[in-house]
């Protein structure tokens, strides 16, 4: 991975459940929280955020060090951390916050750089960069164990699933090529972007994303300072987007009109117009009073972008596109590298048993009746028809709009007669 080590912010993102603007809310079986997950390459810990309030929920210590890419399940609730030094992934609980197991992937000679979760779900692939000899690892994410392994023609430390989750594109540290894995097959393809310096170290594709539809994408080029704009059907390179210098990290907005890149020697955020796609707009961090930008994303209502940076600390730095200002900046352990995923989910929660309501007991009615009666009417006494309207019933031993019900149990002949129904 190029220039970690000598790094001193390194950062990994991953915003779930309920977007920036959404507050917590409980609504039936489900419950809606907005984190942002970030991985601290440096400092062996990933932190939860608030990004409503802007504090660190917690830091959690990393089973090995260097945890690196991550990524959600996508239902949500499972986080997937990819550790370079146990050349592992980690699983955490993202309800109860707390790390549950690893899944062991690579050897001494490897090093596991990198998760991605599919969007359709049951499955998470998984860069394991052993110089030469690179491989996507499968995992199953119904039993967390390692099911395949597809060799990759390019030495990679990043990937992204395709919208549709049929394929993973993985980059090439020392080319301009970009390997490609297909799901269903199991099997690696590869294709090549404009490259004016092939075969330089740490001179090869970047950062891969896909546009919202999935019909295109865009692949950094480190050697150039160049995005190339790949049609994601024919492989075939539809322009390119001049960018002056090494393109960083890079996110879509939600609606697909703008993609952001983060251009570090210019220490700028640049704003991209992805229907002629020329870089339209940069911002300069130093001028909030930033340095050092390395990663960033889009908010899922497209209202922020959120960066990693440094003031003299590492942060995590929430921008309002708007206004331009900073809406919050968190304090983050030291490290910071990519952003993962950036998505909204709901977390299963226990249903709450409801405390049946009790039924009322009916307070019985006593009738007063205009005729005097000497005696409790018994069911025997209703069997004929004395009022001749055809139906047999105590009405007629009584004529009574109210229902008359027999003697009540326990009653005294010597008891005062009454009627209760």
């Amino acid at each position: 991975m190029r220039n970690i080590k000598g790094r001193s912010l390194i950062v990994t993102f991953a915003l779930i459940v309920g977007g920036i603007a959404v507050i917590p809310s409980i609504g039936g079986a489900t419950t809606e929280n907005c984190y942002v997950f970030t991985s601290n390459y440096n400092s062996d810990t990933i932190s939860i955020i608030d990004p409503i309030t802007y504090t660190v929920d917690i830091n959690i210590a990393t089973a090995a060090g260097q945890p690196s890419g991550l990524s959600l399940s996508p239902d949500g609730e499972t986080l997937y951390v990819a550790e370079r030094d146990g050349d592992h992934v980690e699983i955490f609980d993202v309800a109860t916050k707390t790390s549950t197991g690893t899944i062991p992937i690579g050897t001494a000679s490897s090093a596991t750089n990198d998760v991605v979760t599919s969007p359709n779900g049951g499955i998470a692939g998984v860069v394991k960069t052993n110089w030469g000899a690179s491989t996507i690892e499968i995992i199953d994410l119904t039993t967390n164990a390692v099911t395949g392994s597809v060799p990759i023609p390019v030495d990679a430390i990043n990937a992204a699933f395709t919208p549709d989750g049929t394929e993973i594109w993985v980059n090439s540290v020392d080319s301009g090529t970009v390997g490609v894995v297909d799901i269903a097959t199991l099997t690696a393809s590869s294709f090549n972007i404009t490259h004016s310096n092939p075969g330089g170290p740490y001179t090869g594709t970047t950062g891969i994303r896909f546009s919202p539809a999935g019909d295109f994408a865009y692949v950094g080029n480190a050697a150039d300072g160049r995005i190339s704009v790949v049609d994601t059907s024919t492989f075939a390179e539809i322009t390119t987007i001049t960018i002056g210098h090494e393109p960083g990290a890079m996110d879509f907005s939600p609606d697909g009109t703008k993609a952001l890149v983060v251009i570090g020697p210019t220490k700028s955020i640049g704003f991209i117009d992805t229907n002629t796609h020329t870089l339209s707009t940069t911002f300069d961090v130093t001028t909030l009073g930033f340095d050092f930008p390395n990663e960033a994303v889009f908010s899922l209502d497209g209202s922020q972008v959120i960066f990693s940076a440094s003031d003299g600390d590492d942060k995590v730095v929430f921008f309002n596109v708007a206004s331009s200002t900073v809406d919050g900046a968190v304090t983050v352990p030291q490290g910071s590298n990519k952003i993962a995923d950036v998505v909204c989910r709901s977390l299963e929660v226990p249903t709450p048993t409801p405390t049946p309501t009790p039924i009322p007991t009916p307070t019985p009615t006593t009738y007063i009746f205009s005729e005097l009666l000497d005696k409790w009417i018994d069911w025997a006494d209703c069997e004929a028809d004395d009022d001749g309207d055809g139906v047999v019933n105590c009405n007629d031993y009584f004529p009574s709009d109210y229902g008359l019900s027999e003697k009540p149990e326990g009653a005294e002949a010597t008891d005062t007669p009454g009627y209760t129904g």
